[in-house]
């Protein structure tokens, strides 16, 4: 490799032979101020510029705690920039490689590297323990194998969108000997024989995402939590899983503590009384429950034995939940800290306004589609929720505009996002966060 001093060869002074035209004194200013300075600029600018500018800041540029993160999931839109970072990476890559332990690509960032022939680059990273492959279709069989070679310490693996990754691919992944957590969602050609290599790992994984992922079965999925007894986070997704596996989940994971059920529609009363009594839930998120749910089933969930612990709680697009069920939300979740009822349509005030003064550690109050609401509660949200960091209440259409002005007239900071115009239908069918903005003072000029 290159030795990157070379690149300031031109430079044979130090950084306090330059005169500036001011009474600071930079030469004199110790390396922790200039690696706090450092901090806070792209690691593009740190190859391509700084380490160029005297044998001090090429020294400082390759500092360890510069370069214990590269997030390269920021380029889209940006090839010039990407390529020139890349090429840089190239001649320095043995002074940077050493330090990563975390590693993020995105479509064009993975592309640019895993799809070419500076793939070997990725070779020197033997060190990294947490990659991250957003939407990089280039990650097929072949390039899982190579990253499994030459990445032995890898301890968390996201293939978020990597729609090319399929049975075989987790084949691979199932070798990997440190791995702790796995996020598959999106990778919608894995199927049950994928899940089924992960559960036979010789190590105990704690985490298993697999939203977007809709050619899973009860088969692959009690496997799972037979096997990987030692889950925290779980996430079921797809019709074709049925109350079987959300009791053995319940039944096999001790410590779970984050359980996410999204768009289930087979589930029954079954699933939610399997949920009664797992205290160490801190997130639950059952989105999208079906007809087959009962708001006896839903209610008994919070009243039989309080969820203490839990801080997230998503109840979603069911009629289920009424005021009775946020009633019972707000005195056995009292350390909530974000909740969602969106299109819990049959929600009014009297129980919002319950929630509001009941739970008073919430951050995040998303109560998107509920008609019914007034917002009398809203007077005095600032004094029951002092933590409060985000309102969102789209398509609650019985909300005036004073009243929303007047939250932004008290509590400046506070994000409250609404709908675009037009939307409802698009968000009826969960696509909420594409029709949701936030709103500022501006709009009610």
């Amino acid at each position: 490799m290159e030795d990157s001093v070379q690149d300031s060869s031109n430079s044979d002074s130090d950084c306090s032979s330059v005169e500036y035209a001011t009474d600071v004194e930079w030469s004199k200013l110790p390396d922790e101020t200039w690696l706090q300075i450092f901090s806070h600029l792209p690691q593009y600018t740190l190859l391509t510029d700084l380490r160029l500018v005297c044998r001090l800041f090429n020294s400082l540029a390759f500092d360890p705690s510069l370069w214990k993160v590269m997030d390269l999931t920021d380029w889209i839109g940006h090839s010039p920039l990407l390529i020139a970072f890349i090429e840089a990476l190239d001649r320095v890559i043995d002074r940077v490689s050493q330090h990563l332990r975390v590693l993020s690509f995105c479509e064009e960032s993975g592309k640019r590297v895993f799809g070419s022939y500076k793939r070997w680059l990725f070779y020197e990273f033997s060190h990294v323990v947490h990659l991250e492959l957003i939407d990089c279709d280039v990650i097929r069989t072949t390039i899982m194998n190579e990253i499994r070679q030459h990445c032995t310490k890898i301890e968390t693996l996201v293939l978020d969108g990597c729609s090319n990754v399929d049975d075989e691919a987790m084949k691979v992944v199932s070798k990997f000997e440190h791995l702790s957590i796995l996020d598959i969602s999106g990778c919608s050609q894995v199927t049950d024989e994928g899940v089924n290599y992960i559960a036979e790992m010789p190590c105990q994984i704690t985490q298993f995402i697999s939203f977007d992922v809709w050619h899973l079965s009860d088969k692959s999925i009690v496997n799972l939590v037979n096997k990987q007894t030692k889950i925290e986070i779980l996430t079921l997704y797809g019709d074709d899983l049925t109350d079987k596996s959300v009791i053995d989940a319940c039944h096999c994971l001790p410590n779970l503590k984050n359980f996410e059920i999204f768009d289930c529609t087979n589930l029954t009363d079954e699933s939610v009384y399997a949920l009664c009594g797992k205290v160490s839930l801190e997130r639950l998120h059952f989105q999208r429950a079906t007809k087959n749910i009962s708001t006896k089933a839903i209610n008994h969930l919070f009243q039989e034995k309080p969820l203490v612990n839990l801080k997230d709680l998503s109840v979603s697009f069911t009629d289920a939940v009424v005021d009775e069920t946020v009633n019972a939300i707000s005195s056995g979740c009292p350390n909530l800290k974000n909740i969602e009822l969106d299109w819990c349509s049959e929600v009014t005030d009297e129980s919002i306004d319950n929630l509001v003064k009941s739970c008073r550690k919430l951050e995040f109050l998303c109560l998107n589609g509920l008609t019914k609401l007034k917002g009398n509660w809203l007077a005095e949200i600032d004094h029951y929720l002092p933590k409060l960091q985000s309102l969102t209440i789209a398509f609650c259409t019985g909300i005036s505009d004073d009243k929303i002005k007047n939250v932004l007239l008290r509590q400046p900071d506070l994000l409250v996002s609404s709908n675009e115009k037009g939307c409802e239908e698009v968000a009826r069918r969960g696509d909420v966060d594409f029709v949701v903005r936030q709103i500022t003072l501006e709009d009610f000029d």
